[in-house]
């Protein structure tokens, strides 16, 4: 018995950008069931409404209905030490990639659908999308045969779906290299206006942020989700092997930090105007003496006004008054 198109279901592994949304349509105006997966890297805010999220309101403007996956600690891992190494930094754009895939092939499951879907063009990227790289990644995944992208699919061998007739081929497009006239054409046709913009939208291709992650995998035992969001957060400062700091540089960075006083193992906020500090690691009373100077290097005490609160696991232990400081060079020498 032969299935109407309204019964086809896919997932599509979703980014907000201007490709996914494209790629997402060419689907639906088959009539295809389409849920979207949203993979949200650990550089957002652990307590991230999804539903606040840009990409959920892209979505919503061509009426994809979006499934959130956050990406923890089994995401860390793969970042740790991915199977087919970093991109210039520190960006393992393969195997995130086939780490997406694999969520997206559980949902597959979980929703009795018959395709993955991406929004990928052929020849757009050089480490991941490069078409034998494409292939490959579509075999690692375990969704061979089972994996469509609608942009470059003529580009591609038939899936499944489409030898079957679930998903018409030849409404599939055949887009090959960097250049992206055709997609804000249909851009256009759709009526897409919003989207986010490609390349550069991933923090781990930043030089700064690459070596503070560096450093955390090289120093610290573990490293959570949270560590990861907070690398994007005031100034890193390595102490000694076992400790490490962050300095807020303005108001909106100390009100963050200050939300995530309890994961910390000391904090340190002043009653003047001044940083506040999160500290993770082991505290010597030499560390302390240089904590209290960097704050009032950055701060503005005063003889009235000099007293630094210091919390130990979210604990207030002590007020401390801080009137020594610190030279820019010493701070320099700790920074990441």
């Amino acid at each position: 018995m032969e299935r109407s198109v309204s019964q086809v279901k896919g997932v599509l592994l979703y980014s907000g950008g201007l490709d996914s949304l494209i790629a997402a349509r060419l689907l639906m105006d088959q009539g295809i069931s389409l849920t979207g997966l949203h993979c949200i890297l650990p550089y957002y805010p652990p307590d991230q409404n999804a539903d606040d999220m840009k990409q959920t309101k892209l979505a919503k403007q061509i009426g994809l209905e979006l499934v959130h996956y956050r990406c923890g600690n089994e995401y860390i891992e793969m970042l740790k030490k991915p199977a087919h190494g970093y991109g210039k930094e520190i960006n393992p754009c393969i195997d995130c990639k086939i780490f997406f895939l694999r969520r997206a092939a559980e949902l597959m499951g979980d929703l009795k659908a018959d395709f993955v879907a991406t929004g990928e063009v052929a020849g757009q990227r050089p480490m991941s999308q490069l078409k034998h790289t494409l292939i490959h990644i579509e075999k690692e995944s375990g969704l061979t045969g089972r994996l469509i992208r609608p942009l470059s699919a003529k580009i591609f061998k038939p899936s499944v779906p489409e030898l079957e007739g679930l998903v018409d081929r030849d409404r599939l497009l055949d887009i090959n290299g960097r250049g992206r006239k055709r997609q804000m054409e249909l851009a256009a046709f759709y009526g897409i206006t919003d989207y986010e913009l490609p390349a550069g939208g991933c923090l781990f291709t930043d030089k700064n942020i690459a070596a503070r992650i560096r450093d955390a995998f090289n120093k610290e035992k573990n490293v959570s989700q949270l560590d990861l969001f907070l690398l994007k957060t005031g100034r890193h400062l390595r102490l000694t092997d076992d400790l490490k700091i962050i300095v807020s540089r303005n108001k909106a960075e100390t009100e963050e930090l200050e939300k995530y006083t309890g994961f910390s193992d000391f904090f340190f906020k002043p009653e003047f105007s001044g940083p506040s500090v999160y500290a993770r690691g082991l505290m010597t009373g030499h560390d302390l003496q240089v904590i209290l100077a960097i704050i009032t290097f950055y701060g503005k005490a005063s003889k009235e006004e000099n007293l630094i609160t210091v919390y130990q696991k979210n604990v207030q232990i002590k007020k401390i008054p801080a009137l020594e400081t610190i030279s820019q060079e010493e701070i320099d020498r700790m920074r990441i």
